[in-house]
């Protein structure tokens, strides 16, 4: 049911500002219901989601590993449990993405995909196992480029980042826009989260996030007054680390507390 490409944020420089020096970590978020829609079938879901970032220059690049798990009901208490895995490496100068997608329903495989992005010259390929090639947008940026240039936004005190995003989590590329809000005070689950290996990184209930809420449009839809496809709102702190999620399906919003975070030392790989 639940398929993510959180884009969280990496160590990188954005060209002709100052580094955006970011932590690498591993995030626990807890999944509940926060609102379901008159069209939902679901009657109850709860679950975890896992995502966990490494890399850097010295790593020739950033390899992400996500995992979502939920559990949902519906009317008839009938119980369903989705696992849904992504991993991903994207290159250090951004011109190559490498991912990995796999789905279970109920303990049994239901998709398994796995692409190749590269760009040569002005074009984007992708390559998907059992398709043929397509082209993607050539302003496309893959997700450490795409959120690093969200979170220099962030700071250059903009109000709105767009632009198409290829992370993955879909057979295409979609449009996304962010609309950022000011500065304000770390949410609950972020002052109560409990974090390993606190000396490498910064205290989150010390920090000021940016609330910021995005929407992602199919890129068909680009520059249309069309309805998005999945929208998604979050607290992005300074180093990093996104707290207080909310996450709109079609059928159902969920919430994302942020329960446990490990911070990893730069430069690990």
């Amino acid at each position: 049911m639940v398929a993510l490409g959180l884009g969280l944020f990496l160590l990188t420089r954005a060209e002709g500002s100052d580094p955006v020096d970011l932590q690498m970590h591993r995030a626990v978020y807890d999944l509940s219901v926060d609102r379901l829609k008159a069209v939902s079938e679901v009657d109850g879901l709860d679950g975890r989601m896992v995502v966990e970032w490494r890399g850097g220059p010295a790593c020739e690049g950033y390899t992400s590993e996500q995992r979502v798990v939920t559990r949902s009901s519906d009317e008839a208490n009938a119980i369903s449990v989705s696992d849904v895995r992504l991993t991903s490496f994207e290159s250090l100068d951004g011109h190559e993405f490498r991912f990995d997608r796999v789905e279970y329903a109920d303990g049994k495989p239901s998709l398994r995909q796995s692409g190749h992005v590269y760009r040569k010259g002005s074009r984007v390929v992708l390559e998907e196992e059992g398709k043929e090639p397509a082209e993607l947008p050539g302003d496309v940026l893959f997700p450490t480029a795409f959120n690093v240039a969200l979170l220099q936004a962030a700071r250059e005190g903009k109000s709105v980042f767009s632009n198409t995003l290829f992370d993955g989590t879909q057979s295409t590329a979609t449009y996304v826009t962010a609309f950022i809000g000011k500065q304000g005070e770390a949410p609950s689950d972020a002052r109560k989260v409990r974090i390993r290996n606190r000396g490498a990184g910064a205290r989150l209930e010390d920090a000021s996030p940016w609330y910021v809420h995005v929407s992602y449009f199919d890129q068909d839809d680009r520059g249309n007054d069309e309805t998005p496809s999945f929208e998604m709102g979050f607290a992005m702190f300074p180093n990093g680390v996104m707290s207080a999620l909310t996450l709109d399906y079609d059928d159902v919003v969920l919430k994302g507390d942020l329960a446990q975070i490990e911070y990893f030392k730069p430069g690990a790989c």
